[in-house]
């Protein structure tokens, strides 16, 4: 029921490539939680809360601005599905390196806007950027090796692994060659989930200190981050289309 089917061999530079998306989005996630009121940047269930919230007290301005946050949200979930058809066909691995550089652009484009006015109106206005850029990456990247996981939250990612833990721990007590094969195969399914957990977690606590060290400067560090993982992505597929 909850098995996969995962691509072998599996290339380790896709896992770091993933492990940087996390570490990025962890770091964002510390930025808005620390920075702007406790804004999760990642995703819109606090936007959602804070909304219905917001509506309640007659705060109009965060009810705006919450509001629009969610519409680019969803329209970041939306260009993800028709941009890679409209403008190459299809074809996946050139929307990769495409989204890659529209998120470097947002994060380079919210390390600019004024923090003190936008905050000011409500601290999801300054998040907008972020907000878009989140969306690409949750419905761009969206498996590695075949194994769905998201780079950006972790509540289905810690769900699926201990699934899969449970079904490996199963598996081994199977003593068939195929039980045995479905077990190896459910361990490393389960350990694609630990090492993007650690990943995120690890950006989360890193990106904690960064914000206080850096303030709004993080910003252009995730894009960095963004950029780097573009110039990698386009050399691989050079590399491998060769």
């Amino acid at each position: 029921m909850y098995s996969h089917s995962i691509s072998l061999p599996a290339p380790r530079r896709e896992e770091a490539r993933f492990a940087a998306l996390a570490v990025n989005a962890g770091f964002a996630g510390s930025f808005g939680s620390v920075y702007c009121s406790h804004v999760f940047a990642n995703a819109q269930t606090g936007n959602i809360i804070s909304l219905a919230s917001e509506i309640h007290s007659g705060e109009w301005a965060g009810v705006w601005s919450r509001t629009a946050a969610v519409g680019l949200f969803i329209l970041g979930i939306y260009l993800s599905i028709r941009l890679p058809y409209l403008w190459f066909g299809g074809d996946q691995r050139r929307w990769k390196r495409c989204c890659l550089l529209i998120e470097t652009a947002c994060f380079l484009l919210q390390g600019l806007l004024p923090f003190e006015q936008l905050s000011a109106i409500s601290p999801a206005m300054y998040l907008w950027p972020v907000f878009f850029a989140s969306a690409l990456q949750y419905n761009t990247f969206t498996a590695l090796h075949g194994v769905p996981v998201s780079t950006l939250f972790t509540t289905n990612n810690l769900r699926q692994m201990t699934l899969h833990a449970t079904i490996w721990r199963q598996k081994c007590r199977g003593l068939t060659p195929a039980s045995q094969e479905e077990a190896r195969q459910e361990r490393r399914i389960t350990l694609i989930y630990i090492a993007v957990f650690i990943a995120f977690f690890g950006g989360i606590l890193g990106g904690v200190y960064l914000t206080y060290l850096m303030e709004t400067r993080l910003m252009f560090l995730c894009a960095a981050i963004l950029f780097v993982v573009w110039i990698w992505q386009r050399w691989d597929d050079h590399h491998s289309a060769g």
